[in-house]
């Protein structure tokens, strides 16, 4: 099929200052006698518009092919009513140059910045081939896929926090943080996109304020941090970011903004005293405990009571990645036997919630040993030693448990290292020592045989 041929929009101008930069190899005497041969006028003069991705109400984006370097690049196009507008024409230029100065693998590179006063105005940057996160955590909601993608939203939110430290170190605070800012390309790789509204602590600029908001208000209200929210533009810091983590982070559990609404009026009006439901209501699937604890310190209403940095953030959500949170999760009913005296053992327990009751066939009798309480964890000496169930437990309460396997305890501990191995011992010594007390109690002591 034969193409049709690109058309040069008027958006995207004649650049004046191209010019051709062409390497030859060889030795002196093939290059000199080829050189005119070799060197022909072959660039363009201008980026070929491939049509609009997405715009917004500042500009869209659009895709471009530069026949130059022969790559599709993406361009940022400020929107024709505001090129006009010196204001708006100064926070495009400073947005380019804070882009161009945030060198970090998460934060999408800039390649370009063309200005024509009053004409037209446009920043070249990386084309980046992926989904927001918002479509991603949009399309699990639809399947009902969340619980098992947790993991690499968690990771891919990490490689936000990156990227954020990165800025705040350069000074720079993105103030407008949300999952349609975040993109998540076809290979893994995160970028933390529109720095438009970025605030520089170096340097004071005057920041247009957003369409049909407060002078000083700017950002997205369904994410905005209550002093945003307020317009108070003094009080914004590296902890406004932390609290639009904090929301990112919540609508990835929840499927939604923390202050979604019907009117950006009444979303404003929530941001401003932080009126969400609390994480663990919002959430269809039960989030982590450890998980929403960082969500309700990250989005706290005073500043102060936040994390401290990104990083310490960072740090937070990491070791819930490292935990134990995305083991298989079972709940049981008050009375139901979770291990049975004799059986084998499959698995080890983890109580999360509830209580439940020890028992023990002595003398043909059963006998309560003990209450175990969330935290306590049970089953894992059959798993080690390979051999049957010494005991009984029941739930006496309703109890969430999360369920370590064999395959698992075994992968994780690894049998055949010295760690693993120094477990598997102390499980051969607390059966000798259960069996021994058994035989006590029924009169038939038998010496362990000897190790």
């Amino acid at each position: 099929m034969k193409k049709s041929p690109r058309k040069s929009p008027s958006k995207l101008p004649r650049r004046r200052d191209a010019y051709t930069a062409t390497t030859l190899v060889g030795p002196p005497e093939e290059r000199d006698a080829t050189a005119a041969a070799f060197v022909r006028p072959q660039v363009e003069e201008r980026l070929v518009d491939e049509g609009e991705i997405g715009s917004g109400g500042s500009g869209s984006v659009h895709r471009a092919y530069d026949p130059n370097l022969r790559r599709s690049v993406a361009t940022k196009v400020l929107a024709p009513r505001l090129v006009k507008n010196p204001d708006f024409m100064r926070r495009f230029v400073e947005e380019a140059r804070v882009m161009a100065q945030l060198d970090h693998p998460n934060i999408v590179p800039v390649h370009d910045l063309v200005v024509e006063e009053r004409r037209t105005g446009y920043i070249v940057m990386k084309l980046v081939r992926g989904r927001t996160l918002e479509a991603i955590v949009a399309e699990q909601v639809e399947r009902e896929t969340r619980a098992d993608s947790l993991h690499e939203l968690l990771a891919a939110f990490l490689k936000v926090c990156d990227a954020l430290a990165f800025a705040h170190s350069r000074g720079v605070i993105h103030c407008d943080l949300k999952p349609a800012n975040i993109m998540v390309g076809e290979f893994g790789e995160v970028y933390l996109m529109d720095w438009g509204i970025a605030a520089q602590k170096s340097q004071e600029v005057e920041v247009p304020a957003s369409p049909g908001f407060r002078k000083n208000t700017r950002g997205t209200p369904a994410y905005m941090s209550p002093e945003q929210a307020t317009g108070r533009v003094d009080a914004v810091s590296e902890r406004t970011d932390i609290f639009g983590l904090g929301a990112v982070l919540y609508f990835i559990l929840a499927g939604r903004a923390p202050f979604d609404a019907k009117s950006v009026t009444q979303a404003l009006s929530r941001a401003k005293l932080r009126e969400c439901e609390d994480i663990e209501v919002a959430a269809a699937i039960a989030p982590p405990p450890a998980l929403a604890r960082i969500v309700r310190k990250a989005m706290a209403l005073d500043p102060a009571d936040r994390f401290a940095s990104v990083r310490e953030l960072h740090h937070a959500v990491d070791e819930v990645l490292r935990s134990d949170w995305n083991l298989p999760t079972m709940v049981l009913a008050p009375g139901s036997v979770i291990i049975r005296e004799g059986d084998f053992a499959d698995a080890a327990y983890i109580i999360v919630r509830g209580r439940c009751a020890v028992s023990k066939t002595i003398d043909g009798e059963k006998r309560a040993l003990r209450t175990l309480e969330p935290g306590a964890v049970f089953g894992e000496t059959g798993v080690l030693s390979g051999d049957v169930r010494t005991a009984t437990v029941e739930a006496i309460t309703e109890v969430t448990l999360k369920v370590v396997t064999r395959e698992v305890f075994h992968g994780r501990l690894g049998s055949d290292t010295w760690l693993g191995k120094f477990v598997m011992a102390l499980a051969d010594r607390f059966r000798e020592l259960d069996a021994k007390l058994a035989a006590r109690a029924d009169g038939s002591e038998r010496t362990p045989p000897p190790r």
